[in-house]
């Protein structure tokens, strides 16, 4: 092996959110609820951690303001963003803040309380049962206590600093010219 390739220099945080960006996630919004106020934000960090009992993760920036309304209330949702929700996702991602982000679509609780988008893809009622700090951010573990599959679509995925759609490929055939996969 080339002598480069096994330099051990430190990775830099430059070098990888650079790498990060090479792949490809769902888009969610991440909602909770506290002192009677709603939080939500827009998130890729999440990940399935058991099925038995069901468990996911997400992975939130402490200087988020959900970050605190997550580790006080005890609770959080997953809404799974579908290909059409860009203009939802830009919208939790800071281009708007506070209450007013709600107000853009239908919105429900299930068991925990926590903001529920009516037609997301799909959406994970959580109750918190494990965090750990790192860095910059807390890995929040939420047992799943509700599932709401709302509309049907294909979803939301960012990549590269881009939102993206997916098209299928079935049997390793070779995609077909022209296809648009970065639109929007």
């Amino acid at each position: 092996m080339d002598k480069d390739l096994q330099s051990s220099q430190r990775v830099d945080a430059v070098q990888y959110k650079l790498g990060m960006r090479t792949l490809a996630a769902a888009v969610n919004i991440i909602t909770s609820t506290h002192s009677g106020h709603r939080y939500g934000m827009t998130a890729t960090a999440v990940c399935s951690v058991a099925a038995d009992p069901p468990t996911l993760l997400v992975c939130i920036n402490k200087a988020a303001t959900t970050h605190n309304a997550i580790a006080k209330s005890g609770v959080f949702c997953v809404n799974t963003l579908r290909a059409e929700d860009s203009e939802l996702s830009t919208t939790f991602s800071g281009a708007q803040s506070g209450e007013g982000r709600f107000k853009l679509r239908d919105w429900t609780h299930l068991t925990t309380g926590s903001p529920v988008l009516i037609d997301a893809l799909v959406s994970f009622d959580c109750r918190l049962v494990k965090k750990i700090a790192h860095g910059s951010h807390t890995i929040f573990m939420g047992q799943v206590e509700q599932v709401l599959f709302g509309k049907k679509g294909k979803p939301l995925l960012y990549v590269d600093g881009q939102y993206a759609k997916i098209a299928a490929l079935s049997h390793g055939e070779p995609l077909p010219e022209g296809l648009d996969y970065w639109g929007y």
